[in-house]
C-alpha cells in the first residue's frame, strides 16, 4: 500500500463526494446545506486517512492506547453464546501477546467508544457496523462479516482454502458445510454460492439431527457437538494466519494508510 501524501481529492474519492463538499465540511461551513450522513462520512474519511493533520490531530494519532474494542452481536441462543465466548477468548489471547488489552462492546455501547484505538466487529450485520462507524471516528474492522464498504477492511475465510482442506480431509467424498446462523446476510449468501450443500443451525436439537455425515465447519462449538456422530473437518474461523492478517490490517488502519484492497480473504 502506498504512503503518498493524502490530498483533498483522495478524501473526496473515498467519501464519494466532491472536493468542494470536503472543503465545506473540514472548514465547518454552516451556510452550505449538507446532510448529516454526508458530514459524518467525510469526517470519518478525514480521520481515517489523517488528511491535513494539524498539531492536535498529530497528537491524537500518536496517542495510541494499546486498547482494542470488540463487538459481537447480541444473541439469545446457547450455541452462538458459546461460540462468542470462544471467539473472545481467541482474540484476547492473541492480542494480549501483541501488548493490546481488550474491552467488549454490546448493543448499549454503540454511540461512542473514545477509549479504544480500534474496534473489531465480528459476525456483525451491515446496519450495526455502519452505526458504529458513524458514531466512532476510529478504525473499524469487519471480521467474518461482509460489509462491502471500501473505507473499511473486511477479513473473511477464503472459500477456496476451505474447499481444499475439506477435499483433502474427505479424499474427494461429498460433504456439507455446517455453520451457525449469522446476522450478516451477504456473508451467508457468499458462502451459499461457494458451498451449495450448506446447513445453518441455531439449536442443539438441530445439531442432534445431524448424524453419520461428512461435515465441514469453522465454528468451534459445532465441531465439539458434531465430532462424535460425524466425520468432521474443522477449519477454525480464527486460525493463526487469519489473526495475523487482522493484526496487519488493524495496524494499516491505525497508520491511516489509504486502502488499495479492503476485501481480504484468508
Amino acid at each position: 500500500m502506498s504512503r503518498k501524501k493524502i490530498t483533498i481529492k483522495d478524501v473526496a474519492r473515498q467519501a464519494g463526494v466532491s472536493t468542494a463538499t470536503v472543503s465545506y465540511i473540514v472548514n465547518n461551513r454552516t451556510d452550505i446545506k449538507i446532510t448529516e450522513e454526508t458530514r459524518k462520512k467525510v469526517l470519518q474519511v478525514v480521520n481515517l486517512l489523517n488528511y491535513s493533520p494539524n498539531q492536535a490531530a498529530q497528537a491524537l494519532a500518536a496517542n495510541r492506547k494499546s486498547l482494542l474494542a470488540t463487538y459481537l452481536p447480541a444473541t439469545d441462543t446457547l450455541l452462538q453464546n458459546a461460540e462468542n465466548l470462544y471467539i473472545l477468548k481467541t482474540l484476547t489471547n492473541y492480542f494480549h501477546q501483541k501488548k493490546y488489552e481488550m474491552i467488549i462492546l454490546n448493543d448499549l455501547d454503540l454511540e461512542k467508544c473514545d477509549q479504544a484505538d480500534a474496534i473489531i466487529c465480528y459476525n456483525t450485520d451491515s446496519e450495526t457496523f455502519h452505526k458504529l462507524g458513524n458514531n466512532n471516528f476510529i478504525p473499524l474492522l469487519a471480521v467474518d462479516c461482509m460489509i462491502n464498504d471500501p473505507l473499511f477492511f473486511q477479513i473473511n475465510s477464503d472459500p477456496n482454502r476451505l474447499k481444499e482442506a475439506a477435499d483433502r480431509f474427505f479424499h474427494g467424498e461429498d460433504y456439507s458445510f455446517v455453520m451457525l446462523v449469522t446476522p450478516n446476510k451477504p456473508r451467508e449468501q457468499f458462502l451459499q454460492t461457494a458451498f451449495p450443500k450448506m446447513t445453518f443451525v441455531s439449536t442443539p436439537q438441530e445439531c442432534n439431527a445431524i448424524s453419520g455425515k461428512n461435515i465441514l465447519t469453522c465454528d468451534h462449538t459445532l465441531y465439539e457437538l458434531l465430532k462424535e456422530e460425524n466425520e468432521v473437518c474443522y477449519v477454525p474461523s480464527l486460525n493463526e494466519q487469519k489473526l495475523s492478517t487482522i493484526h496487519t490490517c488493524m495496524e494499516e488502519a491505525l497508520a491511516r494508510t489509504p486502502l488499495d484492497q479492503h476485501d481480504v480473504l484468508v
